[in-house]
């Protein structure tokens, strides 16, 4: 019976891995796309973006933009659940170091040495909009952020983009142009929850599952 027991098990083993080979997911993992900005296993400090108000010439710093604030935030909660190689460092006991620089002043160097970080995360919202021409009367969110990763081991810059996203689609793109947002306030926080995952795809890859 043993013996008859033995062959059973094996035989099941057999079909198992023939199945596993024949489709995905068998190993209980998901495989990721690669990242765009690969920055291995590192410590990351998001820095709370500055924004860049409707005049121009007027720029809020570090932690005086309350948008800032929440999309770092995001940023940080995206990286926390969806990102296996990055880690993001809370920014408590650094904020005096930057409240009040600019961003191309702020030593990057000495802020990460003292967090222990490798590298800082920061940007800059350049425009917030809820309206377009092209759809007179309804809802349409369009936030524009640039944003930096920089290099704590010698404060060079390794990483820079800007990303323009609209919600509702862009009605240009052909897609049905609905809105489920009812006013600016949601609107607003649907444009920076996909801010913060599209930034988070760029350096983390994207889930293939």
């Amino acid at each position: 019976m043993k013996s008859s027991h033995r062959k059973i098990t094996s035989l099941l083993s057999a079909v198992f891995v023939v199945c596993c080979s024949a489709f995905t997911g068998c190993s209980g993992t998901s495989e990721r796309n690669p990242p765009e900005v690969n920055l291995g296993e590192s410590r990351i400090l998001v820095v709370p973006f500055q924004e860049r108000s409707r005049s121009v010439s007027t720029l809020r710093w570090h932690y005086e933009s309350s948008e800032g604030i929440r999309l770092a935030r995001l940023l940080t909660y995206e990286m926390s659940n969806n990102c296996p190689t990055l880690t993001p460092l809370s920014d408590v006991g650094v904020e005096d170091m930057i409240f009040h620089s600019d961003t191309e002043e702020i030593n990057w160097t000495e802020i990460g040495n003292t967090l222990n970080a490798t590298h800082v995360l920061t940007g800059r919202i350049e425009k917030i909009s809820y309206s377009d021409p092209r759809t007179p009367g309804m809802l349409q969110g369009r936030m524009v952020v640039r944003w930096w990763v920089y290099r704590v081991f010698d404060g060079h810059q390794v990483a820079s983009r800007e990303f323009s996203i609209r919600i509702p689609e862009d009605p240009e793109s052909g897609k049905i142009y609905i809105s489920f947002e009812s006013s600016e306030r949601e609107l607003l926080a649907a444009l920076q929850a996909r801010m913060a995952k599209v930034i988070g795809r760029t350096l983390c890859g994207e889930d293939d599952s």
